[in-house]
């Protein structure tokens, strides 16, 4: 198995917790990749790491379990934020709030984007990604999107169908992380999402 990553040096990541405490999950950046080795990169980071993290394969006859801990990119090149300073000690970050008169009259398309410093606490529908009763949104998508410090759930599919909700990664959001809001949403394809420390 080939595990090369092209991440660089300088770009933060999220490791998972591999425990039954899920707020063993951490943030740190990369110091230094060598993938001297292409099946086994070695990654620097800025600082150890508080917690173990597990990665083995465990063999039971002829089966095994293949274990690891999730890792995944935070840095984009494109960064959507709240601001630095204030919005950590208020809990009050960017939003974006995506609404139209009806099926397919909106588009959104959201790729590879960074946000941080997102949402606003205690706040109704102030959410870092809000869709909010659209309808059909064929044409609509969130993909590859790294979300973290999110003070008020990181995506919210109110009314909303046919939504992609593919391939992102999120850490450390205050609330639902993906939340449907009326249990009426239908056809949305949420797959492939890394989630932690809500």
């Amino acid at each position: 198995m080939n595990t090369k990553v092209d991440w660089k040096a300088g770009e933060q990541i999220a490791i998972a917790s591999s425990s039954y405490n899920g707020r063993e999950g951490e943030k740190r950046f990369i110091k230094a990749i060598n993938n001297a080795n292409e099946n086994k990169p070695v990654i620097t980071l800025d600082e150890p790491l508080e917690f173990k993290h597990f990665a083995a394969r465990e063999t039971f006859g002829s089966d095994f379990i293949d274990m690891r801990t999730e890792v995944g990119l935070l840095t984009r090149n494109v960064k959507f934020r709240g601001d630095p300073e204030t919005s950590t000690p208020y809990q009050y970050g960017a939003t974006m709030f995506l609404h139209s008169t009806g099926d397919d009259s909106l588009q959104a398309r959201l790729s590879y984007i960074e946000l941080e410093d997102v949402g606003q606490a205690f706040k109704l529908g102030r959410y870092a990604i809000h869709f909010h009763m659209i309808g059909a949104v064929h044409k609509s998508y969130a993909v590859g999107l790294a979300t973290h410090q999110g003070f008020n759930r990181a995506f919210t599919i109110h009314g909303t169908h046919y939504l992609r909700l593919e391939d992102n990664v999120a850490f450390k959001i205050k609330g639902h992380t993906v939340f449907i809001e009326d249990a009426i949403e239908t056809k949305n394809n949420i797959k492939n999402n890394l989630i932690m420390n809500t």
